[in-house]
């Protein structure tokens, strides 16, 4: 008897397969594309997504940002090779196995800093963070969720350089704000 989900028998990595298991469920109560789209996601957006696993954001991003670019940027070889594939058909997606921390653009060229669940893997959340702040056009918006490192951090370790917009459906956005202009406070840890 053949089963329709045979990847274990096609020698999917159990560690590919879990997390293609765990997307899928999450797929069930949310849609990326939607969350997107309500936190401002553009057409022309250059979008640099840090710690982008099998791709359950990327497509999406790549769907919305239709004629930008998204820089799909992580360490784990076989899920950057399930998503390669799965991207094929898109051009305006580029897979960069890297670390986040690592990760090299010229200044102010991206729009949008996507960071799921992903900074407190680094070895420097600081660096990383003020790193990524440089590679943001002025304006530029972190698009943030963390289970470890929380929000309220992020002005601080950012040098001052982001300040909290709002939070939508648990992400939180932040946009880069140049020294000298007004900063609004941080919330506080709750």
């Amino acid at each position: 008897m053949r089963s329709g989900f045979n990847a274990i028998e096609r020698g999917c990595p159990i560690k590919l397969l879990l997390a293609r298991v765990i997307y899928w469920l999450k797929g069930l109560s949310e849609s990326p594309a939607e969350l997107f789209k309500v936190l401002g996601v553009e057409k022309t957006d250059q979008i640099l997504e840090i710690g982008c696993a099998i791709g359950y954001h990327t497509l999406p991003l790549a769907r919305i940002a239709s004629e930008g670019q998204v820089y799909a940027i992580d360490v784990w070889e076989e899920a950057l090779a399930h998503l390669d594939r799965r991207a094929g058909s898109f051009d305006n997606v580029e897979v960069i196995c890297r670390s986040g921390d690592a990760v090299e653009f010229p200044p102010g060229s991206v729009d949008k800093v996507v960071c799921f669940d992903t900074l407190h893997e680094l070895g420097d959340p600081e660096q990383a963070l003020r790193r990524w702040v440089g590679f943001l056009r002025p304006g530029g918006k972190l698009l943030y969720r963390d289970p470890i490192v929380p929000a309220a951090r992020i002005g601080a370790l950012s040098g001052g350089r982001l300040r909290g917009l709002e939070a939508t459906r648990g992400v939180d956005v932040f946009v880069r704000s140049d020294r000298g202009e007004e900063q609004r406070p941080e919330p506080d840890d709750q």
